[in-house]
């Protein structure tokens, strides 16, 4: 077999998509085996050796192993990455091999190339420069309010609140960053991402990228989406009640996903915390993240330091302990629900595929029957930091979010002409959604465990 080469030449060879498949199947999960064979444009790449290493999207790219992975790429790199992806090029798929040209796919290049003719990749430096301060001024409020009446349980819930709210939206503002809608130049993205989520709102943007990057790369598809591997405390599909007998908590997980569509709630608020620890984790000494990017991993930690010595900082000091308790409290637990409750009705409630399934569709009709929009409001623009329009974001993850507004009514288009299902609906109804969803399988689940 020929080796990996830089460019197309006479040594390139040709393979069937069962070669490509057998690949993913015998590493295993072991990135760092070869060879891994991913298909872009129809074109044989070999991911194995050090590729995850200093791939800047870490292992993300795994998530495509033995698949056409066309559509993740695109969304995800810029055209000049094509001369670095170059230097993995194994082959071509051989002319049987190559599927029927799929007219909604060609349709959505099209629509690619309309929105770059329209500048909607460009964002407003004066919108984001304003919201930055706008999001900062709840957090300086918040700490007023609190050294003001810190000595009351309204002053504190109030402070606490605000701060949730804070962390809400700064979470917002480093999603944006982190996928690079802001600058131009990934360096500044990064910077200010790091003050955004590690400094404001105390997650690590690199444990974020992988988990976020491999959402985006395979949503709702069942044991490959992190946000839908919820097991043992909710489950979101039939898929996931097959995995009971494999868990070590099967009692808890019956337990937790028979009153899950009353425990749902309770658990939001706890998510901040669950992420926030993950975070730490991410970056602990002895990580892997720690072994094998040392430099980042302490900019990290000393990031994630400074988030804790503020918040800390602002509940002792300006509060007694037993209110500075009740404060952080209030302040974890609010932010945790105001995240989670946005999350939850992007996708959760929304059709859940098998790996091979997924892999036989289309990525961006993937991406658009797995989100739901929300209806854009004042107030949902706000609160959903724009993810309202998910759709749009799933398919175009790097436009601005105060561009998506123009972007969706050509998406709806889009769909309608292709019969693709595009989902619209208002906040309250998203979440009636999800827990229609979660009541579903709960009673699955009690059905299965009596069959």
């Amino acid at each position: 077999m020929c080796k990996p080469v830089s460019k197309a030449s006479e040594c390139a060879r040709t393979f069937t998509w069962a070669e490509v498949e057998k690949s993913a199947h015998s590493s295993k999960g072991n990135v760092t085996a070869g060879p891994l064979y991913v298909v872009i444009n129809k074109k044989v790449y070999d991911l194995g050796g050090d590729f995850f290493r200093w791939h800047p999207g870490g292992a993300v790219a795994a998530s495509q192993l033995g698949q056409d992975a066309t559509g993740a790429f695109d969304v995800f790199h810029s055209p000049a990455t094509h001369e670095t992806l170059a230097n993995f090029y194994a082959g071509d798929l051989a002319a049987s091999e190559v599927p029927k040209p799929n007219a909604f796919a060609g349709d959505v290049q099209k629509l690619r190339d309309t929105i770059d003719s329209l500048n909607l990749y460009e964002s407003s430096k004066l919108w984001y420069a304003t919201k930055i301060a706008q999001t900062i001024a709840i957090a300086v409020a918040s700490v007023a309010v609190l050294a003001w009446k810190g000595d009351s349980v309204l002053g504190v819930a109030v402070s606490g609140l605000m701060m949730a709210t804070f962390w809400q939206q700064s979470g917002w503002l480093a999603h944006d960053l982190c996928h690079h809608q802001v600058f131009q130049n990934r360096f500044y993205n990064d910077a200010v991402a790091y003050f955004m989520g590690n400094v404001a709102q105390g997650f690590s943007i690199a444990w974020w990228k992988h988990k976020h990057s491999t959402h985006h790369a395979v949503p709702n598809v069942h044991e490959t989406d992190p946000d839908i591997d919820t097991l043992p405390f909710l489950a979101w599909s039939e898929h996931a009640l097959d995995g009971f007998s494999d868990l070590s908590d099967a009692t808890l997980a019956k337990f937790m996903v028979k009153y899950q569509p009353i425990i749902f709630f309770p658990l939001l608020s706890l998510a901040r915390m669950a992420w926030a620890f993950q975070s730490l984790m991410w970056n602990a000494p002895g990580s892997n993240q720690a072994q094998e990017f040392p430099t980042r991993s302490k900019v990290e930690s000393v990031t994630l330091g400074i988030h804790y010595l503020w918040v800390l900082g602002a509940a002792f000091g300006l509060a007694s302990p037993m209110y500075g308790l009740l404060w952080l409290l209030i302040s974890q637990c609010g932010c945790g629900f105001l995240l989670a409750v946005v999350f939850a009705v992007n996708h959760n409630g929304m059709p859940v595929y098998s790996r091979t399934d997924s892999a036989a569709m289309n990525y961006y009709e993937l991406a658009i029957v797995t989100a739901r929009n929300v209806e854009p409001t004042a107030f949902n623009n706000w609160f959903t930091g724009g993810l309202n329009f998910q759709i749009e974001h799933h398919m175009f993850p790097t436009i601005p979010r105060h561009n998506l507004h123009r972007v969706a009514p050509l998406v709806e288009s889009l769909c309608k002409k292709h019969a693709v299902p595009y989902h619209r609906t208002s906040l309250s109804r998203g979440v009636v959604e999800v827990v229609d969803r979660l009541s579903a399988i709960a009673k699955a689940s009690v059905k299965t465990r009596r069959a």
